[in-house]
């Protein structure tokens, strides 16, 4: 049996099914605290706005139109709490340090112990070039490489034009693939 939509599971949850709420929870987790590390400066921010983000969901959950947007939804509400709490501290740029994002590339075969040094080495730059991207740029590209999304999903998280997502994309591949040349 196919695992339930996110429209279902939230329904269910409104019509009483705390499991289905703890279902949520645990598909979207990982991307909501990895999408709030690019934006805020430590991983207790990043953990409380997880947190806040899910409080949201669970208050609001009647407002949401079952429409298949669920995660465009959600991360919508992920930036915007992102952008209260950087407001609200008086800074603009993130302070992230190149470990915080530890955990981030693809999982594939077993490689050499060459070919993981050589890995490793690329993903600390690319680490660090995503640190030093506008902050468009990086949500833009976090959440195309890194969540997957379509240009029009990542256009209504961040509330800017299709043709905007696009710019910012393209501006951030061509400063990431200098790491690589």
């Amino acid at each position: 049996m196919a695992d339930p939509s996110d429209d279902e599971l939230l329904r269910e949850y409104r019509e009483g099914d705390a499991g289905a709420f703890t279902t949520l929870f645990d598909r979207y987790s990982g991307p909501v605290y990895n999408f709030a590390r690019y934006s805020l400066s430590e991983a207790d921010g990043a953990e409380e706005v997880m947190q806040e983000a899910f409080m949201k969901v669970a208050q609001t959950a009647g407002n949401y139109e079952a429409r298949g947007h669920f995660r465009t939804w959600l991360m919508r509400i992920v930036r915007n709490l992102c952008v209260d709490r950087i407001r609200a501290a008086g800074r603009r740029d993130p302070v992230v340090q190149v470990e915080d994002f530890a955990g981030l590339g693809a999982q594939s075969r077993e490689k050499t112990p060459a070919e993981k040094a050589e890995e490793a080495e690329r993903m600390h730059s690319l680490r660090r070039l995503l640190l030093k991207l506008p902050d468009g740029q990086r949500e833009a590209i976090a959440l195309y490489a890194f969540e997957q999304m379509t240009y029009r999903d990542i256009a209504d998280v961040l509330d800017v034009p299709i043709n905007t997502v696009k710019t910012l994309i393209r501006r951030a591949r061509l400063q990431l693939v200098q790491v690589f040349e």
